[in-house]
């Protein structure tokens, strides 16, 4: 694989195109074409035709450019010709050649972009970017993954929609009630109500895919096939802890420590796990740069890095705060009135009975003043916070994109004039597999296996003599 990065990649400078502003438009300049006095939201490009003697307009005029490049003789030997004019527009290209494509590669791609042209304080065109495949013949191809991807894109994205922010934030504010019963005494211990139903059920989105979360926000992974690449865990790891931590506590003997400090631990690790779904999105809203991609714990520092810009800016992680200016301050001023009022009602015994038995034998002092001091403090951070996000602009400003978005890319976009040349994960090499050869890994996996078989077959079988000992001996002992 071949990439536009000089100063990490030692590559040919005549494979791979170099990142470059956009020139100027054309000389086919595009006009607006449409029946109204209004602007046109399409670009058109017009030619006037001798033959008919009317002008014929075709839209999206840079893709239509883009298509007669590849369209002629000279572009059929090595896809050179698509490849300058892409970068004429302003697209960095990450070229592939049939012979160089594995995992590790393509994990650096990832981690490339992740870092370099992903970045949302930045324009849009500064962005731009695309995955090429170049088979035997110069032929060039969208490389995607054929790994189920956009199955789970559309699951993260339906759940984006349906996330409630207002519903996060009194889940914090009611499940916080129970850090006033940490240290167990003789008259109070907690235990799991409806708890596991209410965060299964009704926050259901407000606990899910915090994993991915921060890794599209706050890692900026390009796409959910960048993800797949680079994480090791493609389930709701998180999700899962807390609901089963849930659900072991409820089934402990009643009253006992393990019982309460298991309660107490679930209900911490939710709350994490709300404030960072929270914090990914107000990193995401707020537009800041993305932190590093790499390393082993990459994962973690950014759950840890969105569950803190969650307890500091909760509100800025709402949909609506991207509307901006007034009616971003308004949306945080009216959802913090809604928040106070439902921390006053989860005082109430009977709320805390039904959420976590035992909590409303507490005493709730110091628990007030410090949620309460925390909701003064989020409040004015998130109003300053919410000035600062500019409204979106009434029209798109380039309508007329070269790329468009697809998640089963590793680099998120693609390029709608070539075909699609979808690559197995599953059939990839892996350089982390590579460490060792395939017999020595196959002593390494069969001789644990063979001895852990070979240790409960005996266990087995001593279980059975021992339990056919004990009734020959209430046998010969009855005989007597």
């Amino acid at each position: 694989l071949r990439m536009s990065t000089p100063d990490k990649f030692s590559v040919p400078q005549t494979a791979v195109t170099e990142p470059i502003q956009p020139k100027p438009p054309h000389p086919t300049t595009p006009h607006t074409h449409g029946d109204g006095d209004g602007d046109s939201v399409h670009s058109y490009v017009c030619k006037f035709k001798a033959e008919s003697g009317q002008w014929e307009c075709v839209e999206y005029y840079k893709r239509q450019i883009l298509q007669d490049v590849i369209d002629s003789a000279e572009n059929n030997v090595d896809g050179r010709a698509a490849i300058d004019q892409l970068k004429d527009f302003g697209v960095t290209v990450y070229l592939a050649d049939h012979d160089s494509v594995d995992i590790g590669v393509l994990r650096k791609v990832v981690e490339h972009v992740s870092k370099n042209c992903n970045d949302r304080s930045k324009h849009h065109l500064d962005n731009q970017r695309c995955l090429l495949y170049r088979d035997e013949k110069g032929r060039l191809y969208n490389l995607l993954l054929k790994n189920e991807s956009a199955g789970l894109a559309s699951t993260w994205k339906s759940l984006l929609l349906s996330f409630s922010g207002l519903q996060a934030m009194i889940a914090i504010t009611a499940l916080a009630r129970v850090f006033s019963c940490v240290n167990p005494d003789e008259n109070s211990s907690v235990k799991p109500g409806y708890l596991s139903i209410v965060l299964g059920l009704i926050l259901y989105e407000e606990i899910s895919y915090v994993g991915l979360n921060c890794s599209m926000y706050i890692r900026g992974t390009p796409s959910i096939a960048a993800h797949t690449l680079i994480s090791n865990f493609d389930s709701d790891w998180p999700r899962k802890i807390v609901l089963i931590g849930m659900a072991l506590a409820a089934v402990q003997i009643q009253g006992s420590n393990l019982q309460h400090y298991g309660t107490v631990g679930s209900i911490l690790l939710s709350i994490l796990v709300i404030a960072a779904n929270l914090g990914s999105r107000a990193w995401k809203f707020m537009k800041w740069k993305p932190v590093d991609n790499g390393g082993l714990i990459a994962p973690l520092v950014s759950i840890f890095v969105a569950a803190t810009t969650g307890f500091i800016f909760p509100y800025m992680g709402f949909g609506k705060i991207q509307a901006g200016g007034k009616a971003a301050v308004q949306l945080v001023i009216y959802n913090s009135i809604i928040v106070a009022f439902m921390f006053v009602i989860s005082d109430f015994d009977a709320v805390q009975n039904f959420l976590v038995v035992g909590s409303e034998t507490c005493n709730q002092d110091m628990t007030n003043i410090v949620l309460g001091s925390w909701f003064t403090f989020t409040v004015i951070t998130c109003i300053f916070a919410a000035l600062k996000i500019e409204p979106p602009a009434p029209h798109p400003d380039d309508d007329d994109r070269i790329l468009v978005e697809d998640q089963t890319s590793p680099v998120g976009f693609k390029v709608p004039n070539f075909p699609d040349y979808p690559f197995d994960q599953k059939l990839l090499n892996d350089e982390r597999a590579e460490c060792c050869s395939l017999r020595t890994e196959i002593i390494i996996g069969v001789i644990p296996c063979v001895l852990f078989g070979f240790g409960v077959v005996v266990t087995g079988i001593m279980e059975v003599v021992s339990h056919a000992d004990k009734i020959v001996a209430e046998h010969m002992g009855g005989d007597v």
